[in-house]
């Protein structure tokens, strides 16, 4: 086969030259290469942008198929993803989305955080009671203006349950004594009055807490020798009105037995 195409081509040659005509063969070479045999624009290798999407700026020459054979897609995925038709031309300069992908966290700024120690504020769940045992000169069982807070007395807390809660000795603060940060419920407050006082008040009274009440609780006392002062002002007038009134009963009690007696001894003996 090879040696009838050198054949034919000597003959074709002989009949040329013969003919006049002149055959110049160029060697490949130096043969100058057709625009179309132009190697393409070097494809770039696209990057993520800040947002993950890995973007493709169309170059001279290039083409849909060109674009996503490099990008290892398919061309309906190429058009998918820039919303274009087969029968769309690409211009250069043109941005080609060709995927996405997770963009790279930055780290987060180191912000330095100066420490504050917090105010403390009172629990609103929780609730208090105030105690204050004062002198009731008066003995009216009431607080009034100038009445003292009565000291070296005792106050205390305890639940209903019988538990315990706290107890105080009292001082001259006009505040009394707070019991702070109780739970709600039941309570019994109770108080004793110093040595040389008498109560003029319940000594024991019953509270209800609710989250976040202050309840306030006042007892009063009195001197025992104010009592005992107002005792004898009027107890000796007293004393001495039965004196009098009992001397009477019996000097009456001898005349009435007088004259029954003389009475008796003058009735017939037949009445008696």
């Amino acid at each position: 086969m090879a040696k009838r195409t050198l054949a034919l081509t000597a003959i074709v040659l002989t009949a040329m030259s013969t003919m006049g005509v002149l055959l110049v063969l160029t060697p490949a070479s130096h043969a100058q290469a057709s625009p179309l045999a132009q190697a393409p624009t070097p494809f770039p290798t696209p990057t993520p942008d800040a947002n993950g999407n890995i973007i493709y700026v169309v170059q001279k020459d290039d083409t849909a198929w060109r674009i996503a054979a490099v990008a290892g897609i398919s061309l309906e995925e190429l058009y998918a993803l820039n919303g274009l038709q087969p029968t769309d031309f690409l211009t250069p300069g043109m941005r080609l989305t060709l995927g996405k992908v997770n963009p790279t966290e930055a780290p987060l700024p180191t912000i330095e955080v100066t420490a504050v120690v917090p105010t403390a504020t009172p629990d609103r769940g929780s609730a208090d009671i105030c105690v204050l045992l004062f002198d009731d000169q008066n003995g009216n069982a009431r607080l009034d203006e100038g009445e003292q807070p009565l000291p070296s007395g005792q106050v205390s807390v305890a639940q209903t349950s019988g538990s315990l809660v706290g107890e105080q000795t009292t001082t001259s603060d006009p505040e009394g004594y707070c019991f702070n940060n109780l739970a709600p419920g039941g309570y019994n407050v109770s108080a004793a009055v110093p040595p040389g006082y008498n109560p003029t008040t319940s000594m024991n009274t019953p509270v209800q807490l609710q989250p976040g009440d202050v309840s306030y609780v006042e007892f009063g006392a009195q001197a025992s020798a104010a009592l005992a002062g107002g005792v004898d002002a009027g107890g000796g007038s007293r004393s001495m009105l039965l004196g009098i009134l009992g001397v009477g009963f019996l000097v009456a009690a001898g005349v009435l037995g007088y004259f029954a007696a003389k009475s008796n001894r003058k009735s017939p003996m037949s009445l008696r």
